[in-house]
């Protein structure tokens, strides 16, 4: 049985990851859950190589959609490749930016939304994956916005997995709202994935807001179908070079494996500070 639990965690104030550059990422053995819940900023590079993800986990498939009308906000996967935005890959370090970055562009109502669901496909190699958990931590510029704890579980070898996660938003500041839209990709989120302690996966994501027409009773993202009614959006927008750094609780083993799932939605004081 495969059972899944998430908690918000504060920010501490010292953080012993802060010395981590892309050139030391030799020490990224030492990384434990713990010391990446203590950053409160997004770190300069990332803290692990690809080569760390001894366990073949590969994202599949990826959607985040409105909890409430189930409308796609974004979709990302095999069938539906993120364009690769050139401009912004370093050449002599492609492979890191191109399978670990995504830029998103989301419209401003996602950050007014009471709750945002995600789906996650992945699969795993020939080895057994144990407590697969993943930390997210959101950021404004320099400033700790959320973060989320998700446990996973266990997955088995050779399994194709589907991970559906429930964030519940409080809400945010208009005056943060506002900053976030008239600054856009100054909002970073750091995504990392270990099994056990082992970190064997780091991805990043920066973030652009859109503003609304209010006269206009059509959104920017009607159209894209929903959860409910289609599989995906082909017209969502987005900027990527990666396949996606997604939070997941909640699961369904595929290929057959009995599983259980269990959601936690956490309150406001815990999800946002």
């Amino acid at each position: 049985l495969l059972y899944t639990h998430a908690h918000a965690h504060f920010p501490l104030k010292k953080n012993k990851l802060s010395f981590f550059t892309k050139s030391k990422m030799a020490f990224y053995k030492d990384v434990t859950p713990d010391d990446v819940l203590e950053l409160n900023r997004p770190t300069d590079g990332f803290l692990c190589p690809l080569s760390a993800n001894s366990y073949g986990i590969e994202f599949i498939e990826f959607t985040i959609y409105d909890y409430e009308s189930k409308a796609i906000l974004f979709e990302v996967g095999r069938d539906n490749p993120p364009p690769i935005d050139m401009d912004n890959i370093d050449l002599n370090n492609m492979d890191e930016n191109m399978y670990r970055k995504i830029k998103y562009e989301f419209s401003e109502d996602v950050l007014r939304l009471p709750f945002i669901s995600t789906t996650l496909v992945f699969s795993v190699g020939d080895q057994p994956v144990e407590d697969f958990r993943m930390i997210e931590r959101h950021y404004f510029r320099n400033q700790l916005v959320k973060s989320f704890d998700f446990t996973f579980g266990f997955c088995i070898p050779g399994s194709t997995n589907t991970w559906d996660a429930l964030y519940a938003l409080p809400p945010m500041d208009e005056g943060l709202i506002s900053e976030m839209m008239a600054n856009p990709y100054e909002t970073h989120s750091d995504s990392f994935y270990f099994v056990g302690d082992k970190l064997i996966m780091h991805n990043k994501a920066t973030y652009k807001y859109i503003a609304e027409d209010r006269a206009q009773a059509k959104r920017s993202y009607d159209g894209r179908g929903s959860k409910a009614t289609a599989k995906g959006a082909k017209g969502a927008k987005y900027d990527s070079d990666e396949e996606g750094a997604p939070a997941k609780a909640g699961a369904k083993q595929a290929k057959g494996a009995k599983f259980a799932a269990q959601e936690d939605v956490w309150s406001k004081e815990e999800d946002y500070y």
